[in-house]
């Protein structure tokens, strides 16, 4: 009995490794445009019960990463939305008409810095597209 409990060849990562492989897995998922679900992720990033009983907090930082990328994927479809809506209307595209398309409000707009930066590349890209057809 404990010879299958002492296996020399059996190697666990620490905790980094681990945090960096539930961000690759969580970044593959998303570009293959997949659900974010907890079983899936970590069963893709090799982290199993055993892990997670070695490793409390690393349940904790799966369940925030995952939540984290899930808001950022309803951001970008709302901002994608409105582009479209807005481009569809032939409205001009400026930051305050897809902040008020999205219905954010100022406090959300002055405090994250990402839907910034996402609507001012949005708006970039949009206006590259427009000189290139031209």
């Amino acid at each position: 009995m404990e010879d299958h409990l002492n296996i020399p060849n059996l190697y666990y990562k620490n905790i980094e490794e681990y945090m960096l492989l539930i961000d690759t897995v969580i970044e593959s998922m998303l570009s293959k445009n997949e659900r974010l679900i907890f079983a899936v992720v970590a069963e893709r990033s090799t982290v199993d019960p055993y892990i997670i009983r070695k490793y409390p907090q690393l349940r904790t930082y799966l369940l925030e990463r995952i939540m984290y990328y899930k808001e950022i994927q309803v951001i970008n479809h709302k901002i994608d939305r409105a582009v479209n809506s807005l481009v569809k209307s032939n409205k001009p595209l400026t930051f305050i008409s897809i902040a008020n398309k999205c219905k954010f409000n100022g406090n959300t707009l002055y405090q994250n810095q990402y839907i910034k930066e996402k609507i001012r590349c949005v708006i970039a890209e949009n206006k590259s597209n427009k000189k290139t057809s031209i």
